[in-house]
């Protein structure tokens, strides 16, 4: 593809859930490519721990782009020492795609993110984009599974995606003392918890697995718990 032409990227449910993800925990560079090349560099990136995940989200890209980029590992050398698994790839229709159409702030983008305006065109778009916020940035909270983010507005749209799929959730705020910073969560009502992790087009196995044994679903409608348990049986 030419670097230097833009070539259109519809929003569609699955740029809708690549949407999710970046908004997750993906980055989309606001830098340039060097200090004696001062052009943008098109650079997107996520960095996860989940490896299967990654590698069906690195095939669900190629299916709209083209890039020889793979996933990497490399190991957290802040502590944990754990493997991580990084996708980063330069790309300029779909830079174009996330920081101008879906407005996804280009840089540091943790307090100041939201859902797209555009994500709300229609309920099958807010399925896919929460699905891809879910799988990276959702997990376990307290004795149900929900999100937390530094972003009151992230919080504030998700609650609203919710509130159309009529799931129902608690939204929370509180003060992290370390950090003296204010973070925004939201809590799914136990009850509600199975219809959340069966209606949305979640990909990410590990996560998945974790919370269905968390939350304890005795059945299962999208197939991929399911499975993974008649493997393992």
């Amino acid at each position: 593809m030419n670097i230097g032409k833009i070539y259109p990227i519809h929003l569609n449910k699955e740029t809708a859930y690549i949407t999710g993800v970046i908004v997750g925990d993906g980055h989309v560079s606001n830098s340039c490519k060097s200090k004696s090349d001062q052009s943008r560099d098109y650079k997107i990136a996520i960095e996860v721990v989940d490896y299967l995940f990654l590698k069906e989200f690195e095939n669900l890209v190629k299916s709209i782009i083209r890039t020889k980029s793979t996933v990497k590992e490399r190991i957290d050398k802040r502590g944990s020492r754990k493997k991580l698994y990084y996708f980063q790839f330069r790309n300029k229709s779909l830079h174009y795609f996330l920081s101008n159409k879906m407005k996804i702030p280009a840089g540091n983008k943790c307090s100041s993110v939201i859902v797209p305006k555009r994500i709300f065109d229609s309920l099958e778009l807010q399925k896919y984009f929460l699905a891809g916020l879910f799988d990276t940035d959702g997990g376990i909270r307290g004795k149900s599974i929900g999100f937390t983010s530094a972003s009151n507005s992230l919080i504030a749209g998700t609650s609203q995606i919710l509130r159309n799929l009529k799931i129902k959730h608690k939204v929370e705020c509180w003060l992290n003392k370390k950090y003296n910073k204010q973070y925004y969560g939201i809590r799914i009502y136990k009850r509600d918890s199975d219809s959340f992790l069966k209606y949305l087009p979640l990909r990410n196995k590990e996560k998945l697995e974790k919370a269905f044994r968390h939350v304890g679903v005795p059945e299962w409608s999208n197939g991929i718990v399911s499975l993974m348990v008649k493997t393992k049986n």
